[in-house]
């Protein structure tokens, strides 16, 4: 996928697309294997979040950020509401992508903001 190749630049980092046409199947960092897996829900739909709204550029640079801060040695909580803060953080981390463009970072910014509203109100 171009769009993966572009943000990843000169850093070889693989892309699982066997499950993007799984039906629900989510786009995700999993530490395990240290891989980004694409999954059907990475085109941005018709909802009103922001999460639901961006763009597949934008999805991935998430997903790279996770990376990206995997390696940096970030400790990531699994469980709500904490979790939501993680992922708070990673839309703040991708936003800075240089390849973005002002909707994606807005996007991404949004989004962050929208995880620390739940977090918020689910602690």
């Amino acid at each position: 996928m171009k769009a993966w190749v572009v943000l990843c630049g000169d850093k070889k980092r693989e892309l699982v697309i066997i499950e993007a046409s799984r039906h629900s199947s989510r786009t995700r960092f999993n530490e395990l294997d240290g891989k980004v897996y694409l999954g059907a829900d990475v085109k941005p739909s018709n909802g009103i979040e922001a999460n639901s709204r961006m763009s597949i550029l934008a999805c991935l640079a998430h997903e790279l950020a996770h990376a990206e801060r995997f390696e940096l040695g970030f400790q990531r909580s699994i469980s709500l509401p904490d979790c939501l803060i993680d992922e708070s953080e990673t839309s703040l981390h991708a936003s800075f992508h240089p390849v973005l463009g002002p909707k994606d970072r807005e996007d991404l910014i949004e989004d962050a903001r929208d995880r620390l509203n739940q977090w918020f109100v689910e602690k």
